[in-house]
């Protein structure tokens, strides 16, 4: 017989790397130091979901969580500061946010004797839910990959509203941010020092460009195949879309802000984070059109080749590159944002 493998001592290391990195992210005062432990954080976490299985998961962790987030914080800190300043009545706003998160954590735990046992087999999850996904996905969908088909068909309306979440928090923070020129040029000095560009310009740095136009094509190309392979294995549309944002925000910080706003200029790349949702919404208004319910895909088998259970894991494609269209602009335009301070000329 092989010996057991030691996977609750890693298991263990990992939970405790992860407190550990969550406690020095919260108490370090070096903003930069604290975006380099987050990121060690949510790798950490990648690791953690990876090794109880849960592999699309992970991928979302380490694409998001260690990738595209800590460039966000990184690029708020370029027009902000690098060291964390205390305020006055600091201690007074600890204490009122501690009690105000104590209690609502007690209002969470008092909910706890509601939900089964853990692990219970005869939870409505376990009993009548999960079987009937792994039983009937292969049939109803030709998808093996069980997380695609839950997402993308069973429960098709809830990626929809994530997908408009998502959109939504792009408009959201480009409301915010967003300065207009002839303002910025009346209300505030030409010299700006929170966005005056820095002593060393990396976009100068001939191997950083190099090595950026080496990469963008691979990740491009890795992400496409992620979003078209997501059938059958880790990926889908979210996942895809952060890598292709991330390979236009490499190229944005390779070399600089106005190289990537001269070829996705600001009106065209708010359009295109609203084509994918428009993507998805209309894959359910043709679904309807075709006699079947919203986002019922098997209906399209009338305009899509083969069968129905063929036409349902073609209409799941169909939206996944709207999520990934959404997501990969949405990335890119968060971004643009952050790094320019709202001004869409110059960033990090």
């Amino acid at each position: 017989m092989m010996p057991s493998l030691p996977i609750w001592q890693f298991d263990v290391l990992l939970l405790v790397l992860v407190v550990l990195f969550a406690v020095v992210a919260l108490s370090i005062r070096n903003l930069m130091g604290a975006a380099v432990v987050f990121g060690a954080y949510s790798f950490m976490m990648c690791l953690i979901w990876a090794g109880m299985g849960a592999v699309d998961v992970a991928f979302t962790e380490a694409a998001v969580g260690a990738g595209v987030s800590t460039v966000f914080i990184v690029s708020t800190i370029y027009n902000t500061s690098a060291t964390m300043r205390s305020r006055p009545g600091g201690i007074a706003f600890k204490l009122f946010i501690g009690v105000v998160v104590t209690l609502a954590g007690v209002f969470l735990l008092s909910a706890l004797p509601d939900f089964p046992d853990w692990g219970d087999p005869n939870s409505p999850a376990n009993a009548t839910v999960a079987p009937y996904y792994i039983e009937n996905s292969i049939r109803d969908t030709h998808v093996p990959n069980l997380v695609t088909s839950v997402l993308a068909d069973y429960r098709g309306f809830d990626t929809l509203l994530e997908t408009i979440v998502v959109f939504i928090a792009c408009i959201a923070i480009y409301s915010i941010l967003r300065i207009e020129t002839a303002k910025s040029k009346t209300d505030e000095p030409e010299e700006d020092t929170a966005t005056a560009p820095p002593s060393y310009d990396p976009s100068d740095s001939l191997i950083v460009r190099q090595a950026s136009r080496f990469m963008v094509p691979f990740m491009q190309l890795f992400a496409l195949y992620v979003i078209a392979h997501g059938h059958y294995s880790p990926g889908g549309g979210f996942q895809g879309g952060v890598i292709l944002g991330a390979s236009l925000i490499l190229l944005a910080i390779s070399f600089d802000l106005k190289f990537i706003l001269r070829q996705w200029r600001e009106k065209p790349l708010m359009l295109l984070v609203a084509s994918g949702v428009c993507l998805y919404a209309t894959v359910g208004l043709a679904c309807m059109f075709t006699g079947g319910n919203y986002l019922d895909y098997g209906s399209l088998d009338s305009v899509l080749p083969n069968d129905r259970a063929m036409a349902r894991s073609h209409g799941i494609l169909l939206v996944e590159i709207g999520v990934g269209i959404t997501v990969m602009f949405s990335m890119l335009a968060i971004h643009i944002n952050l790094a320019s301070n709202g001004r869409f000329d110059r960033g990090l």
